[in-house]
């Protein structure tokens, strides 16, 4: 718990506390929105269903989920389907990459409270359901709670809010401010040093001013700092410049980019290791030894054919 979350929790809650079943968690990757729903759900008690929607997610993917069971594929009700059913949270993760169909068969779920299953089934909302065969009743406690990134690039997905933001409450989450990201990065590493977070902090936050100017397209998160104080904690002697190669060296490869990112660190007391990519590389290879000849163990023959 961090001032910035206790916030945003604080206005989920009013949000429900207001009769609100269905929320929209939106912002940029790696600032806390499983977390936030994940914990909310502690708060609460209540038992939660997940699923993650794709590109390739399809109404039946999204309805029947496919298992073996005694050598044999068998299609059980998905978590959407338990969820309802059950008087569950259904947590829908990546909701900006599915595609039109599918959001806007969730989308007659929670504006109708009603939906058509890929096997025939039909969920109906309570208050309508009168025994009819092949129906469902949704629970009344059934929730969704969907989380999905904000339209354009890197996420390349659908402009979610536009298309069913009418009907969800909407929750805006960012990046924790100075002092909560302080204080995340603290409990993630209490034994890396108040200077060098002081100093991750700052270089995050530069980053992602970056960002908002355009000089950047990738949004520098939360998740991002809390990789590398997660990597000093466990292996201390890799030190920061090293751990924060592996979260941006696949930036090295763009010239222009990664003069922009070592100018920020440089500025923050973070000189990066990043060599020029006209440099020479070196690649070490294993020695070479010759392998025994093959024995033969056994030998296997097909009659009948």
């Amino acid at each position: 718990e961090i001032p910035s979350h206790k916030r945003v929790l604080r206005d989920m809650l009013e949000s429900l506390a207001s009769g609100e079943k269905h929320l929209l968690l939106i912002g940029n990757q790696g600032v806390g929105k499983n977390k936030l729903a994940d914990y909310m759900c502690a708060l609460l008690g209540a038992e939660r269903e997940y699923i993650q929607l794709h590109r390739d997610s399809t109404v039946g993917s999204v309805t029947l989920s496919p298992g073996l069971r005694n050598g044999l594929v068998v299609y059980e009700d998905s978590p959407l389907v338990r969820a309802a059913i059950n008087g569950r949270v259904l947590l829908v993760d990546e909701a900006d990459k599915a595609p039109l169909e599918v959001v806007s068969v969730l989308k007659s779920l929670v504006e109708d409270g009603e939906m058509m299953l890929a096997d025939g089934r039909r969920l109906v909302s309570g208050e309508y359901f009168k025994g009819q065969p092949n129906c469902l009743p949704i629970h009344p406690n059934f929730r969704m709670w969907t989380l999905a990134n904000r339209r354009g690039f890197p996420f390349l997905g659908n402009d979610f809010f536009r298309e069913v933001g009418d009907i969800f409450c909407p929750h805006v989450i960012d990046n924790p401010d100075k002092d909560s990201e302080i204080e995340l990065l603290r409990m993630y590493g209490p034994n890396v040093g108040d200077d060098v977070i002081l100093k991750l902090v700052n270089a995050f936050a530069d980053l992602r001013v970056l960002v908002q100017d355009g000089v950047l397209t990738y949004p520098y998160s939360t998740r991002e700092a809390v990789a590398v104080v997660k990597h000093l904690e466990s292996f201390p002697d890799d030190g920061l410049v090293e751990t924060l190669e592996n979260v941006l060296g696949y930036d090295s490869f763009n010239k222009l980019l990664r003069d922009s990112i070592n100018e920020v660190f440089q500025k923050n007391e973070i000189p990066l290791l990043s060599a020029p990519l006209d440099q020479e590389v070196r690649i070490e290879l294993g020695t070479e030894s010759e392998l025994p000849l093959p024995l033969k163990t056994e030998e296997w023959k097909l009659d009948n054919i």
